[in-house]
């Protein structure tokens, strides 16, 4: 097991994180919003890695809501799309995506991107499509209702509904196992709303910023102590 985290027992399959606090951090810092967005970005970036290499075979970041999308200032959103202009060039120029391991799924309401970084995106799910075989989901401009409508959608337009889990976005991927919040906040802001029957929830009152590899260790060891019945 990797010497940042001794770990006993079975693994989580599928990660799914919300990674709030970045704006609290930068503001307790006096520093700008951005700032702590791009501080963010480098967290996700060695906490993805730290989970793929103890075999973590899906790990799912709330980077936006539809309501983020919606509601924040234009300025803010700028830069966040920038970071994620360059998450996905640095991603598809990582060796585990090159080589076929990894694929990328972005999902969300992307119509309300910029049509070249939504261009981007679509283009990075299409290309990493047949990689396997872990996967590496980014919610954009995302909301459980918003998968849920597509869902809807997608039955009416084949006229019927049968295995409804799997007209979701999401419905092909093995449900969290568990689910890990940070900056205090104990909700999930509709992250992943028809997937989360049985996902053990972690809150933590740190800031996405300052989540380090002790913190990520005390999450899956929290984990690994939970009895998961799954209605038994």
């Amino acid at each position: 097991m990797a010497e940042w985290c001794r770990l006993n027992g079975g693994l989580p399959e599928h990660v799914a994180i919300i990674p709030d606090g970045n704006r609290r951090w930068a503001r307790l810092r006096g520093l700008p919003t951005w700032a702590g967005h791009l501080r963010g970005y480098e967290v996700a970036k060695r906490v993805l890695n730290r989970l793929w290499s103890i075999g973590v075979r899906v790990v799912s970041f709330y980077a936006l809501s539809r309501e983020n999308c919606l509601k924040r200032p234009p300025e803010e959103l700028e830069r966040i799309h920038g970071l994620l202009e360059r998450a996905v060039e640095e991603l598809l120029d990582d060796p585990r995506v090159r080589s076929g391991r990894v694929r990328l799924f972005f999902v969300g309401d992307l119509g309300l991107l910029p049509d070249g970084l939504r261009w981007r995106l679509q283009e990075a799910n299409k290309t990493t499509m047949g990689n396997r075989p872990d996967v590496l989901v980014v919610a954009v401009c995302y909301s459980g209702e918003w998968e849920i409508g597509e869902a809807v959608r997608a039955a009416a337009r084949l006229g019927r509904v049968e295995e409804p889990r799997r007209l979701l976005p999401l419905g092909w991927l093995p449900e969290p196992d568990l689910l890990v919040r940070t900056g205090g906040e104990k909700r999930l802001s509709g992250f992943l709303l028809p997937h989360l029957s049985y996902t053990e929830l972690y809150f933590t009152d740190t800031l996405w910023p300052d989540f380090g590899d002790e913190e990520l260790c005390m999450a899956l060891t929290d984990f690994q102590r939970r009895q998961r019945r799954f209605g038994r």
